[in-house]
């Protein structure tokens, strides 16, 4: 049986605020905190598509798997249809990875300002708030180079369905291989979430901190 992630993957994104700003410093960061959640906006809706087009993808796994190697020519058409919805999911997959690329190259600009923050312990906390940031954008590289792997080991599988000699051990293997891929995915998934979930309480406290009021 071939397992899928889109029912159990749920990725977190950074919210967005409206701000009225303390000091220079604390204001330009405030703005780079909010460009950067603008910036994967793209992100968002890549996400949404993915889901739908790996529910697309169950769907017509799950017709495959009902034929028998008799009715081939039907078994090879969706065959066909599932690789074309896995090209389509590396689009979305791209179009994502640059959104977040684009947000990690606008958040790099905290960084500097830190400095220039008034108190110890705002400096402090803006540092975690960065080490935090940039884990996730490490942690979503690893994710799209998982998900990748996974769309690769997928159209191995539905290559291998178009061939009329196909033997089950040879398909059942590549199945098992798919799953494990899959399990890997939502390992990263979760650890990325884990480390939204703290960048955005982070990024709650700076607020606070800094004295900055926001409308959520």
């Amino acid at each position: 049986m071939k397992t899928y992630i889109f029912s159990t993957l749920c990725v977190s994104s950074i919210f967005l605020s409206g701000c009225v700003f303390g000091s220079q410093a604390e204001e330009e960061i405030g703005e780079i905190l909010e460009s950067a959640v603008t910036e994967e906006e793209g992100y968002v809706q890549a996400q949404n598509e993915l889901r739908e087009l790996e529910a697309a993808e169950q769907e017509l796994y799950n017709e495959i798997m009902a034929l028998s190697m008799e009715e081939f020519e039907t078994v090879s058409e969706l065959a066909d249809e599932a690789l074309a919805n896995l090209d389509e999911r590396e689009e979305q997959l791209n179009a994502e990875a640059e959104a977040v690329n684009q947000s990690s190259e606008v958040f790099q600009d905290v960084e500097p300002l830190i400095e220039d923050l008034e108190t110890e312990d705002l400096q402090n906390h803006v540092k975690s708030m960065v080490e935090t940031m940039n884990e996730r954008y490490a942690l979503h590289e690893d994710l799209s180079a998982a998900y990748t792997e996974s769309l690769e080991l997928n159209r191995e599988l539905y290559n291998m369905l178009k061939e009329e000699d196909l033997e089950l051990e040879e398909l059942e293997n590549q199945i098992t291989l798919v799953n494990e891929q899959n399990s890997a995915i939502i390992e990263l998934n979760d650890a990325f979430n884990e480390a939204t979930t703290e960048y955005n309480e982070l990024k709650s406290a700076f607020y606070e901190m800094a004295e900055i009021e926001t409308e959520e």
